[in-house]
């Protein structure tokens, strides 16, 4: 526990500040030889004071819905997804931890430890256990997801298209083995996009080259604005097979 609490200290997602409230956390077994820790905002009754709407997720299903026959996909992965994602000011004074019994025993970390006195320290960022972190942190993740796309009309850009094109059930010449709502490009291909499941993304291309176009672009614009890509978890394209 102290080793995972230290490591989140460390990078800035616990910091010194005003308490006024504390939290709850615990750890549960990951594997054989992990842990996992739970920050628990239900104990505290702070959960209790939060309100979150209601949000789908998308399935994989959904990239059908840029998918034809030969298109490529592959996986990327956004590094600690709730935690790129700042706190309102308000909820970090009743987000405390107490770091009593949980600083860092390494020499090495003597002096930063030495700097940082207090027994209660607050989260900075969306922690997991708080009641609208998932929401909040998928919200601006969709919002930065748009930002990348960019201006669909430049051709250059991966996320290019020019047109809206229908084919809906019951409409003339209705076709079963296309996606109902198509995003054209310049050159009738299917327009690139990303589907995102929470931490994960899939972009969908016509072609290898252009599917990692789009994963590049769309790591790249995240990296820009402080989210972090996992590229050590990112796949190669991978090939649609026929019906």
């Amino acid at each position: 526990m102290r080793a995972k609490v230290v490591l989140v200290r460390q990078r800035g997602y616990i910091k010194p500040g005003r308490v006024v409230s504390g939290t709850h956390y615990f750890c549960v077994p990951k594997g054989l030889s992990d842990i996992r820790m739970v920050y628990n905002g239900t104990s505290c009754g702070l959960n209790s004071c939060l309100y979150a709407p209601h949000y789908g997720l998308l399935q994989v299903k959904h990239t059908l819905r840029a998918l034809r026959e030969g298109y490529y996909q592959c996986d990327l992965d956004v590094g600690e997804q709730f935690l790129n994602f700042k706190l309102q000011d308000s909820l970090r004074e009743m987000s405390g931890v107490d770091v009593r019994e949980i600083r860092s025993q390494d020499p090495a970390d003597g002096p930063w430890e030495a700097g940082r006195k207090g027994s209660w320290e607050r989260w900075e960022r969306n922690w997991m256990g708080l009641w609208d972190s998932p929401y909040l942190s998928l919200q601006w993740q969709a919002r930065l997801k748009l930002e990348v796309y960019g201006d669909r009309r430049l051709r250059a850009n991966p996320f290019h298209w020019e047109r809206v094109v229908l084919n809906l059930p019951g409409s003339k010449g209705y076709r079963a083995d296309i996606p109902w709502v198509m995003k054209v490009r310049w050159d009738g291909e299917l327009a690139a996009e990303v589907f995102g499941y929470v931490d994960d993304g899939r972009p969908t291309r016509p072609t290898k080259h252009l599917a990692w176009q789009a994963a590049r672009a769309y790591s790249a614009g995240c990296t820009r604005r402080g989210v972090q890509d996992a590229s050590r978890k990112r796949t190669s394209p991978s090939h649609t097979p026929g019906p």
